[in-house]
């Protein structure tokens, strides 16, 4: 038989495939897939399509759920004052030492938490007191009382106490809190204690239970609610409410004993609380240095950074594992130490919540904590075991976010990833590296994310990706952002994430800059260069660096320099790993992104290269586009897969690529090398409406023939197996002509055709 009519024969087999690739999802690179929203790459991952989960409103609460979604912010809702906390920021006070030593977050060494209250072992998961959002109703009827948990695995743990200051004078009613709490604050006349077992109103000022309530308990929402009738609380005026929160007593009707770092309960006269709520974004700053703990280590912190050899070696870096405020509760711990926690309130002005007054959820510009909540189910509470991956179990996940002071939502900003490194946590460079972040964002003009990856040790992969790219969604709901100017960054685990997921997605970033983090291991040893044709990259890495070897730095570069890549190297004379992460000295690194470029959304070629280990569908993780071509998947579910296109549609000049290398005395870091791969463009082809597909284990690829201006042409595929084309974007009537083969009507501007292996041309 005839070789080309074996090949129709096996081609009509695969017709029978075609509507594969629709079931897979496969879309036009610029016909946005189903969960798409404004503001995510094209390319975006599963993960980030996917929509966030909507939390259970919890019975008993009339009134809408709107909390903000910045950490220590709150804003009214019809009829409700809705706040939000931290989530995993319940450690208690500052040990007496005043060294953070909590053993919780042993798992992040390089982010410590400043209180030193644990948890005894069981339901508690190490989480058992954390306020993650508080709320205030008013009906006619009843004022409502809410607490949320972060974890509530069994509703007997936890205890939160409400006070109130009726009449906002602090010179009025009690100080002491009631039900054995250990903390006071000035003017108290009454207080609600809540926990599983019934909610008790007390008077402040005799200790006396003036009425119980039942606690409505709903542990799906892993909320508290208590509706106390007006007749018997009445409300008016403006009051002063405070909320705090610790294990409650094998009755229920008061606070256990805390157990300290070290597994010994707390002195009988120490603060038996874990958190405090309506603590402001504006007093847990990423670096504290106000607290009784903090400040002598603050006053060191800048002589040391003053000095001119001490500052660009970083020697200031230590002492910023004191200041630096990890999981929001720095001056939580240091004020609970006093046992006076009356800075920390709200105020509720029952008129508005008559009124049903509704707020704007508050803008915070500079640095902030946010949550989200995800779609994974790991469980509740913290996994303490080292090395724990992933540590952080909740449903509600924190991220960091720097907002640029000018930032008004009138017009889109780029958006910039700093990646945290193992041992550290999502605030990793609010509190060590604060004038990275002023480059980086602040001068940039640039909106920066920093996410959790659900703890300190999961490489951004699996999981740790799967948070990534959920939080991009978050941002890209939350801000205005250009997709086109998206840099990823980040430090040591973040470099390498830098170009584990810069490389697998080189589509969805104008740059990448990883910093002493070069191992890209995602594809074991695959050499994935030429996937950075269009996404220049800034690597940084000392020359001895023990955690980030610089071979593997020069291995690196070795590769671009072969693939014709723009990148900029740069070799710096730090002194050790952890040390050039504190040191904070990366001006001429940021300098090299040469502010917000755009990236190229419409390549005349593409190389692209992955491989099955950076998929996983059970994640919604794995490339599903690259620039004008999508749809992509594997023929063999193992292995590396290779697309190369040349789209003369798209003339691109030919390229010389020049190296240059320079030494530099930078003002924040010590002397450094910079090699430097530039391109020099020649003159322009004439543009011709040809395409050159090579396809190696790809089972399904969407080639866009509007995003390729192709709407007729030629094209060429050679292939070493079978593959669906798909082609979209035709003009109506379009005939696909397979050389040798049937021709294929396009239907709705798509036409699929099934290949085999070996080279077809096709016209249309």
């Amino acid at each position: 038989m005839h070789a080309g009519h074996g090949r129709i024969h096996r081609a009509v087999a695969l017709l029978a495939l075609a509507g594969l690739i629709l079931l897979a999802g496969a879309h036009s690179a610029l016909a946005h897939p189903a969960g798409w929203v404004k503001g995510l790459p094209a390319g975006a991952a599963q993960a980030a399509l996917d929509a966030e989960p909507a939390l259970p409103v919890p019975a008993g609460w009339p009134f809408r759920d709107a909390f903000p979604r910045t950490s220590g912010t709150g804003r009214l809702i019809g009829g409700a004052l809705e706040w939000s906390d931290w989530v995993y920021d319940d450690y208690g006070p500052s040990a007496p030492q005043g060294a953070p030593v909590n053993q919780i977050t042993l798992n992040d060494p390089f982010a410590p938490a400043q209180g030193d209250y644990v948890y005894p072992a069981g339901a508690a998961d190490n989480d058992g007191a954390d306020i993650f959002r508080a709320a205030v109703g008013l009906t006619p009827a009843d004022s409502v009382w809410r607490v949320d948990w972060s974890t509530l695995a069994d509703p007997s743990v936890p205890i939160a106490e409400w006070t109130f200051d009726t009449d906002d004078d602090a010179a009025t009613g009690a100080s002491a809190w009631p039900a054995g709490a250990n903390v006071s604050s000035p003017g108290i006349e009454k207080a609600l204690l809540v926990s599983a077992r019934g909610a008790e109103l007390i008077d402040a000022t005799t200790g006396r239970t003036i009425v119980s309530f039942p606690t409505d308990v709903d542990s799906a929402a892993r909320s508290f609610v208590v509706r106390i009738p007006r007749a018997v609380l009445p409300v008016r005026g403006t009051w002063r409410v405070r909320l705090a929160a610790g294990l409650a007593d094998s009755a229920g009707s008061g606070f256990a004993v805390p157990t300290l770092t070290g597994g010994q309960a707390a002195p009988a006269s120490a603060p038996r609380v874990y958190n405090v709520t309506f603590r402001t974004a504006a007093q847990e700053p990423p670096i504290f240095t106000t607290g009784q703990t903090d400040a002598p280590a603050g006053a060191l912190h800048g002589v040391l950074q003053q000095a001119p050899v001490a500052g660009a070696l970083g020697a200031d870096g230590a002492t910023l594992l004191v200041t630096g405020n990890f999981w929001g509760e720095d001056d939580q711990a240091d004020t609970l130490a006093t046992g006076d926690v009356s800075k920390f309130s709200a105020l509720v002005h029952w008129a508005q919540l008559a009124a049903h007054r509704t707020t704007a959820p508050p803008l915070v510009r500079g640095y902030s904590d946010r949550w989200y909540v995800t779609d994974l189910a790991l469980g509740q509470g913290v996994d303490a075991t080292t090395n724990a991956d992933p540590a952080y179990l909740g449903r509600i996940q924190p991220y960091a976010v720097y907002v640029p002071k000018h930032y008004t939502g009138r017009r889109a900003l780029p958006l910039t990833w700093i990646l945290h490194s193992l041992d550290v946590n999502y605030n990793q460079y609010g509190a060590i590296d604060p004038r990275q972040l002023q480059e980086e964002c602040e001068a940039r003009n640039s909106i920066c994310a920093s996410p959790e990856g659900f703890g300190p040790d999961g490489g951004w992969a699996g999981e740790a990706e799967h948070d990534f790219w959920q939080v991009w969604r978050q941002m890209a709901l939350g801000f205005r952002l250009d997709p086109r100017r998206t840099v990823i960054s980040g430090y040591s685990m973040g470099g390498v994430g830098s170009f584990q997921i810069g490389l697998t997605y080189p589509s969805d970033f104008s740059e990448a800059m990883p910093l002493d983090g070069l191992d890209d291991s995602a594809c074991s040893g695959v050499d994935r260069s030429a996937n950075a044709r269009w996404e220049p990259y800034v690597i940084s890495n000392a020359a001895l660096d023990e955690e980030s070897p610089y071979t593997d730095a020069e291995s690196e570069a070795s590769d671009f320099r072969a693939a014709g890549d723009r990148f900029d190297l740069f070799t710096t004379t730090m002194p050790e790993h952890n040390v050039t992460a504190g040191a904070d000295g990366f001006s001429t690194q940021i300098a090299a992104l040469h502010g917000t470029p755009v990236g190229a959304a419409r390549p005349g070629t593409i190389s692209y290269t992955w491989c099955s280990s950076v998929i996983d569908r059970s994640l919604g993780l794995g490339p599903t586009s690259v620039y004008w071509l999508s749809g992509l998947s594997q023929r063999a579910a193992s292995g590396t897969s290779m697309v190369s296109a040349a789209d003369a549609a798209i003339p691109t000049p030919p390229e010389t690529e020049q190296t240059s290398t320079t030494a530099i005395d930078p003002p924040d870091a010590p002397p450094m090398v910079e090699e430097s791969a530039t391109w020099s463009p020649g003159r322009l082809p004439v543009a011709a409406r040809t395409l050159s597909l090579t396809l190696t284990n790809v089972g399904t690829v969407t080639v866009d023939a509007g995003a390729a201006r192709l709407p007729t042409g030629t094209a060429s595929v050679t292939t070493d197996g079978q593959t669906l084309l798909r082609l979209t974007g035709l003009p109506a009537g379009t005939v696909v002509r397979v050389a040798g083969g049937p021709s294929i009507a396009a239907v709705a501007g798509v036409a699929i055709v099934p290949l085999t292996a070996g080279a077809t041309r096709l016209s249309w």
